[in-house]
């Protein structure tokens, strides 16, 4: 029996998933939803939307196209193997959302550069959010909707699951991450700013 597999994205631009969700999802359950100012707050619908309907759950971005043939695989490897989260890129989070800073891993090609951070899988404490996979269990962990905007929602599913003693990891997968990088307006660099405030007290974090 094959791996009940379910995509969730939470769409700002239906064109968007139209060119880069669609064309790798066929034949897959894909849940969409539309119309948030708040990814954690979409993405907790999805996972109730998803709950006892799948072995794993996909979430990602709108204008994240994966070009990896084998990503489903090397994503049902390593959830085989223990990971609970999975992504393509991250780092540590002890320092606050600000993964990049703290031994990072992973790779990833945008519209901007290609990053590389050398290392291109391992165990993180922190996921960049384009791209999470979920195990079953993990699924049943809530995204936490006090993260405003599109920030700190993928910092603290993973501090999630580091705290239980489970395990994130960042695996080797080809993706095209289609944004300009940066914060796309004040208001998104206040919601990140906002984030890491909220992320760092409920943490316990200096």
């Amino acid at each position: 029996m094959g791996r009940r597999i379910v995509y969730g994205v939470c769409v700002g631009s239906w064109e968007r998933f139209a060119a880069n969700v669609v064309p790798r999802t066929q034949g897959r359950e894909v849940i969409a939803i539309a119309g948030h100012t708040s990814i954690a707050t979409a993405y907790r619908k999805i996972q109730v939307a998803a709950r006892l309907r799948h072995d794993i759950l996909i979430l990602q971005h709108d204008d994240l196209e994966i070009v990896d043939p084998d990503f489903e695989a090397k994503i049902c490897e390593a959830i085989d193997g223990g990971a609970d989260l999975v992504g393509v890129a991250g780092g540590g989070s002890d320092g606050g959302i600000a993964w990049w800073n703290q031994n990072p891993v992973g790779h990833q090609r945008t519209d901007v550069r290609d990053i590389d951070f050398g290392t291109r899988s391992g165990d993180v404490q922190c996921l960049e959010g384009s791209l999470i996979a979920m195990s079953s269990w993990a699924s049943w962990l809530p995204f936490d909707r006090d993260y405003p905007g599109f920030h700190g929602y993928d910092a603290d599913i993973c501090r999630q699951v580091v705290s239980e003693g489970r395990r994130v990891a960042v695996v080797d997968i080809d993706t095209w991450h289609h944004t300009p990088m940066g914060f796309k307006s004040t208001q998104s660099e206040r919601d990140w700013l906002a984030a890491d405030a909220i992320f760092r007290q409920k943490w316990g974090l200096a």
